[in-house]
């Protein structure tokens, strides 16, 4: 799928201008890694030279290639189809994967950048709105109605990607004829960007249906089952009035009492991590829990009822990371097949680009949480504040900047008007016949 992309043209001179520093960053950090690789004694000094270079070496090393035959902000996106809250929606995450976004910060360990939009569509009605990110991450507080388009696809087909690395943002830019009067916040950052030259181009695209069917993806199932753990839980917690009836009853004993709370504390304790931390972190503490719950010789109801969405939540999370760990591994070990891959069908992707969406993938699965990467509402504390400062802020910052930048503009007018006219020559001033100029000769 083709996408237009929009980035401010001052932002890719900047960039342009720090790229061939990054590159021989890139080159000296190669060149000393390999020699160190290559002095090690033994494997145990090879493991060494590994653990120094940290958990994101490979997204380094992938994004540097990239960035060593590609041009500022060259882009990849891929789409994530994850469940809604509701039984009728469904969620599409869209990736922006830059091999180059960091031209102020100028640090070799923040190579590339992952920024994301997310659009949730009512399978019965057909609503959809729109979060674009406003930076750093946070996500708007309030989502666009774009209900006007047919699909996603429609929307991503005719709509633009605005790429704002100085923000850390990826925002949906729809066309003036298609914004909604009443859409007032949409007619802001149209005005906004105004009075802002950007440069557009054409991006390649991994739909939902490709990463899912052809690679075998399946990030749905498994956010579909931390969001039923987290449904079964707050039921069985919503049952604890009940449950103290029937204690004042004296119908559970102490021992059973004190094993359903248990229960519910580590369920509880496991939903932390696999809302607030990386996927990848996740694995363990849930397969702990099902194995606990599954070797009970006598088991609770809670245990009974929520070991079952347990298995699921750790089969479907082993499987994605699984996946993600495959795919990056054949796309450096069998570049042919993975490049000849059916997902990359009518795509226009170097096979650098697509080795860096393999490690990206993986590499979202290491750094982003549940929350971050599809369900805002239940980030952080910290998360929600970033959220509302950055959604009350960045819009009228940006309507400033534009002001104050139309502001010049007009005063610069008449002294160019000045300039002009003291260059001009004077009416007063008398041409020299040609016959001077022979004799003068």
């Amino acid at each position: 799928m083709k996408v237009r992309m929009k980035v401010e043209s001052t932002w890719l001179q900047l960039e342009r201008k720090s790229m061939e520093k990054m590159k021989k960053d890139y080159e000296t950090w190669e060149s000393e890694t390999l020699k160190r690789a290559k002095d090690a004694k033994n494997l145990r000094s090879l493991r060494e030279v590994f653990y120094q270079l940290g958990d994101r070496w490979e997204w380094n090393q992938a994004t540097g290639a990239w960035l060593e035959s590609g041009q500022p902000l060259d882009t990849v996106g891929f789409i994530l189809r994850m469940p809604g809250f509701h039984p009728c929606k469904e969620r599409y995450v869209v990736y922006g994967v830059m091999a180059y976004s960091k031209g102020l910060t100028d640090q070799f360990d923040h190579l590339g950048d992952k920024e994301r939009i997310i659009i949730e569509r009512d399978t019965d009605s057909g609503k959809m709105v729109c979060w674009s990110t406003t930076g750093h991450g946070a996500m708007d507080l309030v989502p666009i109605d774009v209900s006007a388009f047919e699909s996603i696809e429609d929307i991503l087909q005719n709509c633009y990607l605005v790429a704002q690395p100085g923000d850390h943002a990826l925002r949906l830019e729809i066309p003036r004829e298609r914004v909604s009067k009443f859409d007032i916040a949409q007619r802001m950052w149209t005005i906004s960007s105004g009075g802002i030259d950007y440069s557009s181009k054409d991006i390649d695209v991994l739909s939902a249906k490709d990463i899912e069917d052809r690679l075998d993806f399946r990030f749905y199932r498994y956010a579909q089952s931390v969001i039923e753990v987290d449904r079964v839980w707050s039921e069985l917690s919503g049952g604890a009035i009940e449950r103290a009836k029937e204690k004042v009853l004296d119908k559970i004993p102490d021992h059973i009492e004190n094993k359903m709370k248990d229960a519910l504390r580590r369920v509880e304790g496991l939903l932390h991590i696999l809302w607030f931390k990386p996927p990848m972190t996740g694995l363990e503490p849930a397969r702990k829990l099902y194995d606990d719950m599954k070797s009970e010789p006598i088991p609770t109801d809670i245990e009974k009822t929520i070991l079952p969405y347990l298995g699921e939540l750790v089969y479907a999370l082993n499987d994605i990371i699984e996946k993600a760990k495959y795919i990056k591994w054949k796309s450096v070990m069998d570049k042919k097949s993975f490049g000849e891959s059916d997902a990359f069908e009518g795509l226009d992707l170097s096979n650098m680009a697509k080795e860096a969406f393999a490690v990206a993938l993986e590499d979202v699965l290491q750094e982003h949480t549940l929350a971050y990467v599809g369900y805002p509402e239940r980030g952080t504390m910290v998360d929600k504040a970033m959220r509302i400062v950055f959604g009350i802020a960045v819009l009228p910052m940006r309507l400033v900047s534009t002001f104050v930048k139309s502001a010049r503009t007009y005063v610069r007018i008449p002294e160019r008007f000045r300039r002009k006219k003291e260059a001009e020559p004077s009416s007063d001033t008398t041409k020299k016949d040609p016959q001077d100029l022979e004799e003068n000769t």
